[in-house]
Order: structure tokens, then C-alpha cells, then sequence
């Protein structure tokens, strides 16, 4: 196995990754690995173990999304639920179930990657290793519980034999953290909202979209504008996040994510109000044009 070729790939595919989410300004942490010759070696054994044949491995690299909001799963899930997808397995809540949210995505390795990927897998593996990565989606909450199951309960179970009461308070805690992610995003909605009411419009910009934005916030000729114009600022409170996410993922274009740029960006997208098109300085008309275009 040429592991260094193979680090290589995952190492392009995750800066990739990495490139798209921070032009959106999601915020994230992400991070990859390469199966060891070992770790195949001993998931060949679990997997054909008794048997003739079994579907073939497919997560030989894995990139892990650490996402700090809970919504922007959902975001992800569209962007990289279309292409050159194999499977695509996602958690759907229940009323009496509580466990981490989690999205998992099968692709395949871009074409021009392939050669380079097979000829770099031990020979021995080659025919039962697909030409596939997986993507593991998670929250800061998810992710930091389902660390320590996996490798305090889940690679232990003996341990936890006789124990069930301190597993259902592991169980427990997962609840925890899920009523917690829950609680994180109503609080900055409603400090959203508490802006907006306050004619404060860059915390309002700020804690309604929470992404990375650049800058201190709006130009002073916006917020002006925004305080004389309340049904604009409140059409700008109401617009849908999701949709303005996927739009700065989805778009290859660069585009500045400056307040007024985004400002001007989600009334292209949800409003199209003429009053605030006309603000726009003919640079950013262009550089939006060209962003959309994309």
C-alpha cells in the first residue's frame, strides 16, 4: 500500500472540502484519515468472516465535517447529496429516540484520482476495496459524545455488562447535548429577532446567520438605510437561511462575505427590492453577477 499516495488523495479531496465550506462561511472544523494495511486487514476479517463474499469496502480514506450549528446539517446534506453519490444513510429524529445526529455520504473518488488510488492499495485488498471515500457530517455536540462511546462503550461492551444503569445515563447525556444544540440555535433566532426590534441590523445580520463574515459589520449608509426601512429589515430577518447557505456553497464564484455584500446577496435571493439594488456600488453588482453566475 502506498500510503503516501493515498494521504495524498484524502489530503486534496479534504482541502477541497475545506475550500468550498469556508467560502460559505459555515462554521466548521474537518478533518481526514487513511486506513492502515492493519485496519483493512482486520475489517476484512470481521466483514468475511464466514462468509463468500460482502459488499466492499468503501471508507478506506473517511473525511470527518465537525459543524458548529445543528441546522447546517441539513445545508450539507443538499450540497453533497447530489453528484456522484453511492449511499447516503442520515439519522431522522424520533419522538422517543435520543442519539447524535449523524450523515453519512459514499462517493467516488474524482475519475482523474482513480488510477493513482487503485494502484496505491495492497494487492491483496485490491479486489474487495472500492473506489469510494466516505464523509461523516456531525455537530461539535454529536461528535464529542460519539468519540467516547465509540471507544469507552462501543470497542468495550464487555465492560459495560452488568452496567445498565450507567449506560442509560450515557444515553442521558446525549439527550443533553441534543436539547442543548436545540437551545444554542433558538438562542441566537431570538437574539435575532431582539436586534431586529432594536434597530440593531448588523447583530441582527450577525446572529441570524451565524457564519463567518467578514468585517465589523454593516456600512453605516445600510444600517441608515435599513433603520428607514423596516419591512426591509424584517424581509431580511424572515429570509431563509438554509436556502442563502446552499446558494454560497453551491456557487463557485468568489465573493467577499463582507455584512454589505451579504446584505446585498440575500435581497438578489429572496426580495429584490429595487431601493436596496440601487445601493449597490457597481463593483459588487459585478461580483455578485459573476457569483451567481457560477
Amino acid at each position: 500500500m502506498t500510503y503516501t499516495m493515498i494521504q495524498s488523495i484524502a489530503k486534496s479531496l479534504t482541502d477541497d472540502i475545506s475550500g468550498k465550506l469556508s467560502g460559505s462561511g459555515i462554521m466548521f472544523r474537518i478533518f481526514s484519515r487513511v486506513k492502515t494495511v492493519n485496519s483493512i486487514r482486520h475489517k476484512v476479517e470481521v466483514k468475511y468472516a464466514g462468509r463468500k463474499s460482502a459488499p466492499k469496502i468503501q471508507d478506506t480514506i473517511g473525511i470527518r465535517i465537525v459543524l458548529y450549528f445543528q441546522d447546517d446539517v441539513d445545508v450539507l446534506s443538499l450540497f453533497f447529496g447530489t453528484g456522484d453519490i453511492v449511499k447516503k444513510s442520515i439519522d431522522e429524529y424520533d419522538s422517543s429516540t435520543f442519539r447524535p445526529q449523524r450523515l453519512n455520504l459514499t462517493k467516488r473518488i474524482p475519475e482523474h484520482m482513480r488510477e493513482d488510488f487503485r494502484n496505491s492499495l495492497p494487492e491483496e485488498f485490491r479486489e474487495i476495496i472500492d473506489d469510494t471515500y466516505e464523509i461523516q457530517i456531525r455537530t461539535v455536540f454529536s461528535e464529542g459524545w460519539h468519540e467516547v462511546e465509540h471507544d469507552l462503550r462501543y470497542k468495550c461492551q464487555e465492560d459495560w455488562n452488568g452496567c445498565e444503569s450507567y449506560s442509560r445515563v450515557l444515553n442521558g447525556i446525549i439527550a443533553t447535548l441534543e436539547t442543548a444544540e436545540w437551545n444554542m440555535k433558538s438562542l441566537f433566532t431570538d437574539m435575532a429577532r431582539h436586534n431586529f426590534l432594536h434597530g440593531n441590523y448588523t447583530a441582527m445580520i450577525r446572529n441570524k446567520m451565524h457564519l463567518r463574515i467578514q468585517g465589523n459589520g454593516l456600512s453605516e449608509s445600510l444600517h441608515e438605510f435599513l433603520r428607514n426601512n423596516k419591512d426591509i429589515a424584517e424581509g431580511v430577518m424572515n429570509a431563509d437561511r438554509l436556502i442563502i447557505t446552499y446558494t454560497l456553497l453551491t456557487h463557485g464564484g468568489n465573493m467577499e462575505l463582507t455584512y454589505d455584500n451579504l446584505l446585498f446577496l440575500i435581497n438578489r435571493i429572496e426580495m429584490m427590492d429595487p431601493s436596496l439594488r440601487a445601493l449597490e456600488p457597481e463593483e459588487t453588482t459585478m461580483m455578485i453577477d459573476r457569483f451567481l453566475e457560477s
